[in-house]
């Protein structure tokens, strides 16, 4: 941004003299800093213009030119088209007619770069002319708009960028074409979050190759203002990700955010237009504390990819490393904040398997009070759940994207060791048994009736985090199944609890534990003894199944399904615009409530990271659950000295010499770090709350009573921690 009126100090106390013998002075100074200053604008424009240029060069090499030649070039028609695309495609996904300027950029690129063979090819130069021409005079256009403001734009931006690096520039007039296409494309004022940054962008690359410095200040502006927190679609004042109203989107357009800022920050660095420091500790807090945060080997959550999860290898994220677009995420990164460099050398190890999934991982527990979201981190694992309120909004579906995901935001639970257990899952997936839900199972899936979607139910959905550890609750209520869920996150073991489980439906309801690719055996035991289970489905009320270093332990006896079978299906089940088959074997793991279910509850214990072998010995009598109905859902961990609990109701808990009472609902953890400490957190899930009494007693500390305030506006809902003594 620009602080002063130019980098270097001129004199100027000409100004301040009002005689006639001194005005030529003053005029001819101003003369001299509005040249400078032209000077240093150009200059900062050429540099920003190499800039986009390099970062399309970087990634495009010789051998990609070589082949582009010879498979366009003697197919392009004399009118500039390529016969084999159909530029009346309208498309709203994978539009055809992109193809033509994807052709462009990479012949551009190999003419344009100084250190390609192609630079200055005559041939190449007529081919580009000839196919903007092409485009400039058709101007074809698709029925999604992202395409015809940002995509179209982006791709005239970055071509007419390196063209300015040519040995022969375009036709004044061929640049001017491209120009008003560009010109064309709504302007990002009206628009929020990554879609106002996307726009930004070209605004960016049309200012500087207009030489317009004015254009330049309001394209910056508006391309750093979503770095920023909002209530509105955005960055998050809990650093969560929304988009689309208020839906969680963490990658999906949460990536594009990242990707867009670092790619116009590290264009802008050590330019008038730098982007301040302020922002930049924004950016590189949700990059490196949350986005990262949901990465586990070179997979992400898919709770966190929005509809976008239900597009092939969305879940794989070694594309934003290993330089297969011009993104260029790292290297930005690295450009903008090189005191982060090895952060992020660690992220992209973890990301290209240079080293294992645990690879400097450091534990943690942050629930996303804005976006209903819980991560549980360990070096072992990842366990996030992915929730929804009437403060949020359900995961959507639109241009035929993501039709079956109806119960998506129920309480998914993304389960990771080394972090593929759900890449290209989704063709294959049981739709109503989605990894942590409650819901109706259907004998055809379902699919969803309204597309981009809608408000979740009910208030009471929230979680208590003292970073470290803490506890979270999903009260549901939809598609005529009603619940009370809660997860209860420790070290080394996850508690599931789920209570008041009700339907008048005629579909039985399931509670799914997990349903990922299996890997190896899988191990059942029941009153029978330990066994291997074929493939095929099993119904027991096991003690414990283990599959896949995960151990899944029942504290009480249930009516437990359980199949490693092989299932399939096609991309074109879940997304209109792909096709192909999936398919594997399938480890899927279910509790079934039966029909009509009044009441029904359940409870299991998940250990990642342990052998088959240790699952018999595990110390279960370390875990207590302390309460599971209607109005309390407790967990103490002995060992850890921590107890956590979810009062639905203003209510008293009595347990490990401790004694809590709450005035109204809420969540509590009381976690004892010293003898005769203890810090105790809580949270107001409703986000109504302004106090909240609390009483707490031990065997250590006598009867305080409490009055907390609570946080309010957009910091509703976050944790507030007390140590007492």
């Amino acid at each position: 941004m620009i602080t002063g009126c130019c980098r270097a100090s001129l004199p100027v106390t000409a100004a301040k003299i009002d005689t006639k013998m001194n005005r030529p002075i003053f005029f001819l100074t101003t003369l001299l800093l509005v040249s400078f200053l032209s000077a240093s604008a150009r200059d900062d424009m050429s540099t920003i213009l190499t800039r986009i240029s390099n970062e399309v060069f970087d990634n495009t090499g010789d051998a990609q030119i070589a082949k582009g030649i010879r498979d366009f070039k003697n197919r392009m028609a004399g009118n500039g088209s390529w016969p084999d695309i159909r530029y009346n495609d309208r498309s709203a996904t994978q539009w055809l007619p992109i193809t033509h300027l994807e052709r462009i950029r990479l012949l551009a690129a190999g003419y344009s770069n100084s250190r390609s063979i192609y630079y200055g090819d005559e041939a190449l130069f007529a081919m580009i002319c000839n196919g903007l021409r092409y485009w400039c005079s058709i101007k074809p256009k698709s029925d999604n708009w992202w395409h015809n403001d940002i995509n179209t734009p982006q791709h005239l931006g970055q071509i007419l960028a390196m063209m300015q690096l040519g040995k022969k520039q375009l036709p004044a007039s061929l640049q001017e074409a491209a120009l008003k296409v560009m010109e064309e494309a709504r302007s990002p004022f009206s628009f929020t979050g990554a879609n106002k940054l996307d726009i930004a962008i070209h605004y960016i690359c049309r200012a500087a190759i207009r030489q317009d410095p004015r254009l330049l200040q309001t394209a910056v502006q508006e391309a750093f203002q979503p770095i920023a927190f909002t209530t509105k679609e955005g960055l998050q004042n809990d650093f969560s990700y929304l988009q689309h109203k208020e839906q969680l989107q963490i990658s999906s357009y949460g990536l594009v955010f990242l990707i867009g800022s670092y790619r116009v920050a590290a264009w802008l660095a050590d330019t008038r237009y730098a982007i301040p420091d302020d922002k930049r500790r924004l950016l590189d807090h949700y990059f490196f504390e949350t986005f990262a945060r949901t990465l586990r080997g070179s997979g992400i959550d898919y709770n966190v990819e929005g509809r976008g999860v239900s597009r092939p290898n969305a879940l794989d994220k070694t594309k934003i490393v290993d330089n297969n677009d011009v993104a260029g995420l790292f290297a930005h990164i690295r450009a903008v904040s090189p005191e982060r460099a090895a952060a992020l050398d660690a992220i992209k190890a973890r990301l290209l398997h240079r080293q294992p999934p645990s690879y400097q991982i450091v534990p943690g527990h942050t629930h996303f009070w804005r976006g209903d979201y819980t991560i549980h981190i360990r070096p072992g694992y990842s366990f996030n759940v992915r929730t929804v309120s009437s403060r949020t909004i359900r995961t959507e579906s639109g241009n035929g994207e993501n039709m079956l995901g109806t119960v998506l935001p129920d309480g998914s639970v993304n389960l990771v060791r080394r972090g593929d257990e759900y890449i290209n899952i989704m063709p294959a997936w049981e739709w109503d048994k989605i990894p942590g839900v409650t819901a109706r199972d259907y004998d055809t899936a379902v699919t969803m009736k309204k597309d981009w979607g809608v408000y979740g139910s009910t208030a009471f959905t929230g979680g208590v985090s003292d970073s470290l550890y803490g506890a979270t609750a999903y009260t549901l209520n939809y598609d005529s199944v009603t619940a009370k869920k809660s997860w209860f996150f420790f070290d080394d073991a996850i508690i599931c609890l789920g209570t008041a489980i009700t339907s008048n439906a005629p579909e039985p309801v399931t509670t799914t534990i997990n349903q990922a690719w299996a890997r190896g055996k899988t191990l059942l035991n029941d009153h029978g003894g330990i066994r291997t289970l074929e493939q095929g489905v099993t119904t027991a009320h096991p003690r414990w199944i283990w599959q896949d270093s995960i151990a899944y332990i029942f504290p009480t006896e249930q009516k437990v399904s359980v199949s490693n079978a092989e299932q399939s299906g096609d991309w074109s089940r879940i997304n209109k615009s792909r096709k192909g088959t999936v398919k594997g074997r399938v480890f899927k793991l279910w509790i079934d409530h039966d029909s009509r279910p009044a009441g029904a509850a359940y409870s299991y214990i998940v250990v990642p990271g342990i052998g088959a072998g240790d699952v018999p010995s595990y110390k279960t009598e370390n875990i207590r659950i302390l309460s599971n109905n209607n109005t309390i859902q407790a967990v103490a961990q002995k060992e850890q000295g921590i107890i956590q609990a979810v009062f639905y109701a203003p209510g008293r808990l009595e347990a490990e010499s401790t004694i809590l009472v709450a005035d109204q609902p809420c969540i509590i953890q009381v976690r004892h770090t010293n003898p005769g400490k203890v810090t105790l957190s809580v949270c107001d899930p409703t986000q109504q709350l302004k106090t909240i009494k609390l009483s707490f007693t031990s065997s250590t500390i006598k009867q305080q009573n409490l009055l907390i305030a609570l946080p309010e506006g957009p910091y509703a809902g976050q944790s507030v921690s007390r140590a007492l003594q």
